[in-house]
């Protein structure tokens, strides 16, 4: 599949403008685990887009350069990969996943899960790094066009200010576990995050959700 070169250029100067970032000081003082834009290739109209809030430092440790060539999460060992792969197997998405799925963190800088309220603070460095993984997510979704962006946890929906409909939660903890929307032009599905307690059941239903639109689009 050709990708466009508006979609690869633009890719390229989300990548440009991040190693900028890096270069002040202070900015690159907190990019302590690696960093990350893009989990896999450019593609247009992809089935899937996916968006987690940061990567944990565990699929890719380092600054990274450019985009890898195959999906991160085909091959993981992590949880959420693991968890990824088995809930696509479950819900008919085994295909999408492996050739017609890209994913992006909210927020570029990695970091272990227990540091990740640090980048949910409204001072800097991390709110500057906050806006700007933003501000290129969302210029390389409208870009790309995808049939279904699936969101992944409380945090990623924060950091792009979606108002979320067909809300449903957990009853127990009251954590959102779905909910239908768009983002950037494209139909948006709320999953709780897969490797923070996940409710199978719960999950479930959202990529089945988003199975049924990318049929409907297709």
């Amino acid at each position: 599949m050709k990708v466009p070169e508006s979609i690869e250029g633009l890719l390229r100067d989300a990548y440009s403008a991040t190693h900028e970032m890096l270069k002040d000081p202070e900015l690159g003082s907190v990019v302590q685990h690696g960093l990350l834009i893009s989990y896999g290739p450019p593609i247009p109209n992809p089935d899937l887009l996916l968006l987690s809030f940061q990567g944990g430092g565990k699929t890719y440790r380092s600054v990274q350069d450019t985009w890898p060539q195959k999906l991160l999460y085909i091959d993981s060992s992590h949880d959420f990969g693991t968890t990824l792969r088995r809930m696509c197997h479950d819900t008919g998405l085994t295909s999408s996943l492996q050739s017609s799925t890209m994913a992006f963190p909210a927020v570029f800088p990695q970091a272990p899960s227990k540091e990740a309220d640090l980048w949910m603070r409204k001072a800097q460095p991390y709110s500057d790094w906050r806006h700007h993984s933003a501000f290129w997510v969302k210029r390389l979704v409208k870009e790309i066009k995808p049939k279904v962006v699936m969101v992944f946890g409380d945090k990623a929906s924060r950091v792009f200010d979606i108002s979320w409909k067909k809300v449903e939660r957990n009853h127990g903890s009251r954590h959102q576990t779905f909910g239908v929307s768009t983002f950037e032009g494209a139909s948006a599905v709320f999953c709780h995050h897969l490797s923070q307690g996940y409710v199978k059941s719960e999950a479930l239903k959202c990529f089945r959700y988003a199975n049924r639109l990318i049929s409907e689009k297709s």
